[in-house]
């Protein structure tokens, strides 16, 4: 795992790859990929056929959201407990606070945007979206769908790369569970991807006196974004040219994090940790983190485009043939939910890809096995009625409920 200091040492140039995805020569595209994901997990994208005006359209909007006051525009919708979309702006990562507000939306259950967002129909595991009042800000849920499926067309475009990249068919299945799916068809069909707006406010006086304090021995330091991995398939990044506070790890024997300088009208890819365990840790999870900036205002999006609650994502056969399996079987559901039970309240409970290693002491695949059993998918989870089977060591039994 990288060091997370805030340091003068941490910046340099960046060496997060610039992919035209116009390139006719397939081949050189599928080759900058390749290295660029098994290097970092991260590269840039330019004409990727996404819409000015679409984005554009999206950045007005969302401007506009975080220069609302913040009661009671902001505060009627907070996530909670019970629903992990909507407003926050005390996120954890890692057991650690983030400096940001942020508003996310995802798939509805119904995965019918012209229905109402309370519709019953549209209940899911991450539970309800939570727009603005229309009144308040006209045109910002239609705005924000529009960007939305632009987000899922270019990931399934660029999914289709990443497998490609690797020497594979397209119409590889996951099938080391058995089962004879075509991949790519249920990221598209099943897909829980989410879209989260952000802004990093920039330091406040007293974070540098903070952090020079420590806590138990250890220092204190703030970040927008404290260092970490995405959960799902791949990201995508709509950046921010005016603060350039984003950074991806570079290991390696000159191993360091890097800043981003994102090229014009680009989107910057991060790959996620499903998509390194079904690679088979071909390509690694990209690691980035978000640093504070002393004057400048942040304003990004990223795109997670996640597999379906149901997935269960295993090393990908023809790989496991090849190098033997790296991963035991990961239920994307149960991954998602004990993500963001960390993420809606401090459990000290934590889970990654590496849990899920072959050889690894880990609880979580075990603990995956009774969640399938009793979890329903279809119903919004709540983080308190999971505090005392994600706390305990102990094989609980307890049928699990999501109310």
């Amino acid at each position: 795992m990288p060091d997370s200091k805030q340091d003068g040492t941490t910046s340099g140039e960046t060496v997060i790859p610039v992919i035209d995805l116009s390139n006719t020569d397939e081949s050189a595209v599928l080759q900058q990929l390749a290295a660029a994901c098994a290097k970092t997990g991260s590269f840039q994208v330019i004409n990727h056929g996404v819409s000015d005006s679409v984005i554009s359209d999206y950045q007005h909007q969302h401007l506009s959201f975080f220069n609302l006051p913040h009661f009671p525009s902001k505060a009627l919708l907070y996530r909670f407990a019970g629903n992990s979309r909507g407003y926050l702006d005390h996120d954890f990562t890692k057991q650690r606070r983030d400096w940001k507000e942020c508003l996310d939306i995802g798939m509805p259950g119904s995965r019918d945007w012209s229905l109402k967002d309370d519709d019953i129909c549209n209940s899911c595991l991450d539970g309800y979206n939570y727009f603005p009042n229309e009144r308040e800000l006209p045109g910002f849920r239609s705005a924000s769908i529009k960007y939305f499926e632009a987000m899922e067309d270019l990931a399934q475009r660029i999914a289709v790369l990443m497998i490609k990249s690797l020497g594979l068919e397209t119409s590889v299945t996951d099938g080391m569970d058995g089962t004879e799916n075509d991949l790519l068809s249920m990221l598209k069909e099943e897909h829980s991807s989410a879209l989260r707006m952000n802004h990093y406010p920039p330091r406040c006086e007293n974070m540098d006196a903070e952090e020079a304090a420590t806590k138990g021995g250890e220092k204190l330091e703030y970040f927008g974004f404290h260092p970490h991995t995405d959960s799902g398939w791949l990201t995508i990044l709509l950046q921010d040219p005016e603060c350039l506070t984003h950074q991806v790890f570079r290991p390696g024997s000159d191993e360091k994090w890097v800043t981003v300088r994102p090229a014009p009208q680009s989107f910057t890819i991060l790959t996620g940790d499903m998509f390194m365990l079904w690679s088979n840790k071909s390509f690694i999870s990209a690691w980035p983190r978000v640093l504070t900036d002393p004057v400048k205002h942040r304003y990004s999006t990223q795109f997670c485009y996640n597999p379906g609650y149901k997935t269960m994502i295993t090393p990908c056969k023809p790989l496991v043939d090849a190098d033997g399996a790296k991963y035991v079987s990961c239920a994307y559901g149960y991954f998602r939910a004990v993500k963001a039970a960390g993420d809606l309240a401090d459990l000290g409970v934590e889970i990654n890809v590496r849990d899920y290693e072959v050889g690894s002491d880990s609880e979580h695949p075990e603990k995956q096995k009774r969640f399938l059993q009793n979890a329903d998918l279809t119903e919004p989870f709540n983080v308190q009625n999971y505090r005392k089977w994600i706390q305990s060591n102990e094989k609980d039994t307890t049928l699990f409920h999501y109310k």
